[in-house]
Order: C-alpha cells, then structure tokens, then sequence
C-alpha cells in the first residue's frame, strides 16, 4: 500500500521543479519518481529523507503529520529505527504479535521490522506514526524528540 503525500507535490509545484528535476535529483529513473508522488508505488524510506533534505524540512512535515516546517535534522539511520521500533512496542506493553496484528501486517513481518531483516516500508512506518502519535523523524533516527511538532499559536 503507497500513500499519496499531497505535500510531496506541493513543495515541487512551489520550488517551481518539475517532476524529471527531482528525479534526477534522486538519482532515480524519470518514470519512476511521477508513480511515487502520485502514491502509486511505494516510495522508498531512503528516498523520504533525501526529499526531507532537499527541501530543509522535516518528515512529518514532508508527509502531513505536521504542519510546522521544521528542518532536516540528522540522517537516516536504519539502525536506531530497528531499536525505537523495539522500544515503542515495548513501551505501550505490546507483543510482536499484538502490534504486528493491530497495525494489519501480522507478527512475522513486524518481528522482521525491528530486527534489521527487511527494511520497513515507508507507508507502514507512517501507520505506526500515526497510530501511536510519534514522530517520523523520531522513528527514522533523524531527531530525538518523540512528540510530532504543532504549530503555536
């Protein structure tokens, strides 16, 4: 399952690129960035940081989670994903299975998730996110700061 992150277009569509700009950018085939922020392939979590980069801005913030610009932080670390992963679960007093199974992608799959065996999607790191109120960023390793910034007013 992709999910469309409509702000993902709208910062192109602002910075006046075209999609063959960010493709290139990417370093990925020209065909291949229109299917990813159109939600219709699953866009890869290295590629969610090096648009987070790009555009000086934070995950959440790239996807909608939050709505305050905020500004790229640290790198990707796949690492510290696989422990705050743990952590999380671990913290709300949950089993692989339990989580695996509430978030719909089943114990096996979860356990694989945070032990480094596969690299989670990108768009079922995004359910956990929003499921447990917790920061993308957070989760990729790239801040330590758990809570999802709001906006002052």
């Amino acid at each position: 399952m992709a999910i469309f992150f409509k702000r993902v277009h709208d910062l192109r569509v602002d910075n006046d690129l075209k999609q063959k700009e960010i493709a290139k950018m990417l370093k990925v085939n020209i065909n291949t960035y229109p299917h990813w922020e159109s939600g219709m392939y699953e866009t890869p979590i290295e590629m969610i940081d090096k648009l987070s980069k790009f555009y000086n801005c934070s995950v959440d913030y790239l996807t909608g989670l939050s709505n305050e610009h905020g500004s790229f932080l640290k790198k990707f670390n796949s690492e510290e994903m696989f422990i705050r992963l743990k952590k999380l679960r671990k913290e709300n007093r949950l089993s692989q299975a339990e989580i695996g199974n509430r978030l719909g992608f089943g114990q096996m799959n979860y356990c694989r998730y945070e032990t480094g065996k596969i690299l989670i999607p990108f768009s079922k790191l995004y359910l956990i996110a929003k499921e447990f109120n917790i920061s993308l960023d957070y989760l990729m390793g790239k801040s330590d700061d758990k809570n999802i910034k709001t906006m002052v007013h």
